[in-house]
């Protein structure tokens, strides 16, 4: 099922309008809008709001080929949001060249290969 649509449906199941859903969540009833119409995407803290209201695993908002990967975005974008560092590095890392990313990699090999001996 798609992330508006799961959305939609579980706003429907406590008998909320996109209003009282909106003030409930400190956000727009059009931003409601354009996330159950599937014109626009909650960033990731946002969602994680929307899973603690309603009480729901985030796997179950996104839409994958199948649970593992769904397991796994779930826990990368889980381990970005909580840790800073880890977003910071992921949000500059998106605007690299592939060869800065390649410096980067080799980096990050060559801590992990000194630990390890």
């Amino acid at each position: 099922m798609r992330f508006g649509t799961s959305l939609r449906n579980l706003r429907l199941q406590r008998k909320m309008t996109q209003t009282e859903f909106a003030e409930a969540l400190g956000t727009s009833q059009s931003s409601i809008t354009a996330w159950e119409n599937e014109t626009r995407q909650p960033d990731f803290a946002t969602v994680s709001k929307i899973c603690k209201f309603f009480n729901v695993p985030m796997s179950s908002l996104i839409e994958t080929a199948d649970d593992m990967n769904a397991s796994f975005a779930v826990s990368v974008a889980e381990s970005l949001h909580l840790n800073p560092k880890l977003k910071l590095l992921f949000d500059r890392s998106r605007f690299l060249s592939d060869s800065d990313l390649d410096a980067v990699l080799a980096i990050v090999n060559a801590i992990q290969k000194e630990r390890k001996e």
